[in-house]
């Protein structure tokens, strides 16, 4: 079952391996869990975080950069856990028969 996390213009979904990030008027983005980073950092009384392809251990290209309260960053927390675990648990591509 599919995963949604709102902020504003934007509607995050995770279904399975894959999410994805749509905005009300830019074309949407896939990222697979595997290739997908999040950088988070405390900014003022909330935080920035940046969503994106990950390329080595610390960088990320592209994608969007949001700016959440405690209370969304709280929910977004609990959100991206799921990819994470997503990304953590082994395909189901190498089930046996």
């Amino acid at each position: 079952m599919a995963a949604e996390f709102e902020l504003g213009d934007y509607i995050l979904v995770q279904d399975g391996r894959t999410l994805e990030v749509f905005h009300r008027a830019v074309e949407g983005m896939r990222y697979h869990v595997a290739f997908l980073g999040v950088d988070a950092r405390p900014h003022g009384d909330g935080f920035k975080v940046h969503l994106g392809a990950r390329q080595g251990n610390d960088d990320i290209y592209g994608g969007v950069k949001l700016t959440m309260n405690q209370e969304e960053y709280a929910r977004f927390r609990s959100f991206i856990a799921l990819a994470i675990a997503a990304r953590d648990r082994p395909s189901d591509q190498s089930a046996s028969s």
